[in-house]
This record gives C-alpha cells, sequence and structure tokens, in this order.
C-alpha cells in the first residue's frame, strides 16, 4: 500500500499535462454546451508548461465542433504569468494564449487573486478578461452547462 501511495504521488504531482478528456471531447460526435477548463495550480509555471498541449487539445476539439464555446479560468499562481509585463519573459505563453483568445476561446484570470499580490486589472493584457472572482466564473459557466475540467 505504502508503494501504490508513492506511485500515486508521483503520478498526480507531475508538472506534466496528461489528462486524456479534452481528447475524448474531440472524439465525441455530441457537441458540448461548452467547456471550461480551471487551472488552479500551485506551480507559477505550470501554464506555461502545458500550455502547448493545452492548445493542440483545444483546437483539435475546435476542428470536430466548430463553434464550441470554450473558456480557461485560471486562479491561482499561473495567473500572474499572464500579466503584460511577463509577456516579455512567457513569449510562447502569452502568443498561445492570445491565439487561443483570438480564436474564441475566453480567457479569465482571477482580479481577486492578483489584488493579493498588488496586481490590478489593468496590468493584464486585452486579451485577457479579469473576472472578480475566478472561482464564481467557473461557477456561471458550469450553470450554463458546460463541461467543467479542472488541472
Amino acid at each position: 500500500m505504502k508503494y501504490l501511495s508513492a506511485i500515486l504521488l508521483l503520478l498526480f504531482s507531475s508538472n506534466s499535462y496528461s489528462y486524456d478528456v479534452l481528447q475524448n471531447i474531440a472524439k465525441k460526435d455530441k457537441t458540448p454546451a461548452g467547456i471550461v477548463i480551471e487551472i488552479t495550480s500551485g506551480d507559477r509555471l505550470y501554464l506555461a508548461k502545458i500550455i502547448a498541449e493545452l492548445k493542440n487539445d483545444i483546437e483539435a476539439i475546435k476542428k470536430k465542433h466548430k463553434d464550441l464555446p470554450v473558456a480557461i479560468v485560471s486562479h491561482a499562481r499561473e495567473s500572474l504569468l499572464l500579466t503584460t509585463k511577463n509577456s516579455q519573459a512567457q513569449p510562447k505563453l502569452h502568443a498561445a494564449i492570445k491565439s487561443l483568445s483570438d480564436n474564441n476561446t475566453n480567457v479569465h484570470v482571477c482580479g481577486t487573486y492578483a489584488s493579493w499580490f498588488n496586481v490590478s486589472a489593468d496590468e493584464f493584457p486585452d486579451y485577457i478578461n479579469v473576472s472578480p472572482a475566478g472561482p464564481l466564473q467557473v461557477d456561471d459557466y458550469i450553470e450554463l452547462g458546460y463541461v467543467h475540467i479542472e488541472l
């Protein structure tokens, strides 16, 4: 049992993006009302680490389900990399997020979380929506019938 716990801890604490949920949605014929991807990592660089694969998965879903609304809501440490001042330090992350935003994926950060670090809404680029509260934004999408995916 000790070894199983250690293996599970290693698997679920991995920094890699390894969720099959998005790929499974891309394969289904039935289109959901939408998808909301909630990101609450304690890892400041998590979003930067997974953005390429996440973007590919979202694009694959949108090929199959053309008008499917997708939202990303980040309300933890990774959200602070999305400020305008971090765009030069994280150009690939910002380019991918802007590309998703330009292709009808709503990207939100939590204004409350940002305020705890003295980051105001105007410090985020225009392709980032600053929600008053990330968890409430997620709940709004769930109420609309969106599939909820937590990363």
